[in-house]
C-alpha cells in the first residue's frame, strides 16, 4: 500500500480501500467516511443522495469536496461489497 495516500479503514468484511488523495485531504476523507457510516447506522427517511448532497456543501468546491465524496462513497461501496 502506498504510504502517501489515505486509505478507508476496513469495514463490513471488506479490506481497506486506497484513495487517490494525500494526507492533506485526510480530514475531508475521514468526514466522508463518518457521514456515510452515520447514514448506514441510522435507519431513517433521509435518502442517501440527500445526505451526500447536503454534507458535501460544508467543504469548498473542488478537491476538498471530491475527497469528501471519495470517503463517503468508498464507505458505501464497502457495505455493498460486504452484503
Amino acid at each position: 500500500m502506498d504510504e502517501n495516500y489515505i486509505s478507508i479503514p476496513a469495514a463490513d468484511g471488506c479490506p481497506s480501500l486506497l484513495t487517490p488523495w494525500g494526507n492533506e485531504f485526510a480530514p475531508m476523507i475521514e468526514r466522508g467516511v463518518q457521514c456515510a457510516q452515520a447514514w448506514l447506522d441510522t435507519p431513517g427517511e433521509i435518502p442517501l443522495w440527500w445526505e451526500l448532497a447536503q454534507a458535501r456543501k460544508t467543504f469548498p468546491v473542488g478537491d476538498c469536496q471530491d475527497a469528501f465524496e471519495a470517503g463517503f462513497l468508498l464507505r458505501i461501496q464497502q457495505r455493498l461489497q460486504g452484503a
